[in-house]
């Protein structure tokens, strides 16, 4: 599926310490086979690629190989996503796996610290909120902290509920 190829060639980008979008195109194209290496090669010959950037590239090939329903489904999915029943780790998680698809919601680290904020569980959420983190890492973190106090603390009330012996009247 387009989508795991492009997530397999980002994770290994980023593992080699790739940041400029020349080079990034460059070693992801060069990973392109059959089909894909041609539909790239009437890229080429029809597109000034100097300035492309690599959301740019990422767009195209995913508009191409990616069917847009699809990707409009994940996009709704990531404006929706909430906390629910996930831990903090599990909610960060597919968090950070969904904005791929939607680049454009999160301008820079301050809208998503605000985006992840508000889907987090009002418990947790009630205690990051007045932090006032400009960092999505921040929030993360504080986050996991809340959470792990909170978990502490119903294990506490429930060793304590199920010490007391209930009296009848």
């Amino acid at each position: 599926m387009a989508e795991n190829w492009l997530r397999q060639i980002e994770k290994m980008l980023d593992t080699m310490g790739i940041t400029e979008a020349t080079d990034r195109i460059a070693l992801a194209t060069f990973e392109l086979d059959d089909e894909a290496d041609h539909w790239w090669e009437l890229m080429k010959n029809t597109r000034d690629m100097a300035s492309l950037s690599w959301n740019q590239f990422k767009e195209l090939f995913l508009s191409k190989y990616f069917p847009s329903t699809i990707r409009r489904g994940r996009v709704k999915e990531f404006q929706n996503l909430e906390q629910g029943n996930m831990t903090v780790t599990q909610y960060a998680a597919k968090f950070e796996e969904l904005p791929r698809y939607a680049t454009r919601l999160l301008a820079n680290d301050e809208e998503k610290a605000r985006m992840f904020e508000w889907g987090l569980d009002l418990t947790i959420r009630g205690r990051v909120l007045p932090q006032r983190l400009h960092l999505y890492a921040e929030v993360l973190e504080m986050a996991l902290e809340f959470e792990r106090e909170v978990v502490d603390a119903m294990k506490t009330w429930n060793k304590q509920k199920g010490g007391q012996i209930s009296v009848g009247p």
